[in-house]
């Protein structure tokens, strides 16, 4: 009896799961094929399809690191619902974007870029590499390194990359821009590093996209509970997951390869 209550929840967590993506592409079949400004008169359909799925939004925020120090949660959700309002008609539109694809597959990467272009002080790509130089020295994850670390006298790092960590350490706390804006501009040999995902397409229509997207994000090969996750998030088939994750992880592994020359 005691593992009654946990299976009982998840049924209705699933059930609830479902209604709310049934629910969405019976609103978005309901729209007109002829042209995205067309669908953009239907803000009934638009303001249903936000109450529906208000819950996905805050999804959107927490999976996304936003180098921002002045937004709190709410800020970052309301944003992203007025970012999701400016392309809310795209997904299922035949003459443009695939209509086979999940809600959450389709928007998810889209919102969370338009959320970093919002809210990133400093570039993910720019704030990751350096910190990863970093840390390769000082033998720590680059998540882990903190703003005393510059100090370490192990640490041997150009000036101008030291000038940049400084300015970055900065954007994380309430801080003058007046102080820090000289600095936020990257060297040329960091500011070219787009990291892996800069070798991807940003049509994001694709399971082997988000595989590696996935991967590049956990810096982790994918687990089955991980894939298990994903099917649930984004209404896939784990199978279709699980299919598509070893050629993921080759054109994954043949990028960083690339990289090394």
């Amino acid at each position: 009896m005691i593992f009654l209550v946990p299976v009982v929840k998840r049924k209705k967590h699933e059930k609830e799961v479902d209604y709310i993506k049934r629910y969405t592409n019976i609103l978005y079949d309901q729209l007109p094929q002829t042209s995205l400004e067309d669908r953009a008169k239907y803000i009934d359909i638009r303001d249903k399809i936000i109450e529906l799925n208000y819950p996905f939004f805050g999804y959107v925020v927490r999976s996304k690191f936003l180098n921002n120090s002045y937004a709190d949660y709410e800020d970052k959700v309301q944003a992203c619902i007025t970012r999701f309002c400016e392309c809310w008609t795209w997904y299922k539109f035949a003459k443009k974007y695939r209509t086979d694809l999940a809600f959450s597959v389709f928007y998810k990467p889209r919102l969370g870029e338009m959320l970093e272009r919002d809210f990133n002080e400093v570039k993910y790509s720019l704030r990751r590499t350096l910190l990863m130089e970093v840390g390769e020295q000082l033998d720590k994850h680059w998540s882990k390194v903190v703003y005393e670390d510059l100090a370490n006298p192990k640490l041997h790092i150009s000036a101008s990359h030291m000038t940049s960590l400084m300015a970055i350490f900065g954007s994380m706390y309430p801080a003058s821009s007046d102080d820090i804006s000289p600095y936020l501009e990257a060297p040329d040999d960091i500011a070219r590093d787009q990291g892996p995902i800069g070798e991807l397409t940003d049509e994001y229509n694709d399971i082997v996209n988000l595989l590696i997207r996935e991967m590049v994000e956990k810096e982790k090969k994918l687990t089955p509970k991980d894939i298990n996750h994903m099917a649930d998030v984004y209404g896939i088939d784990p199978k279709s997951l699980r299919s598509k994750l070893p050629l993921a992880e080759q054109q994954l592994y043949q990028i960083l390869k690339s990289r090394q020359n």
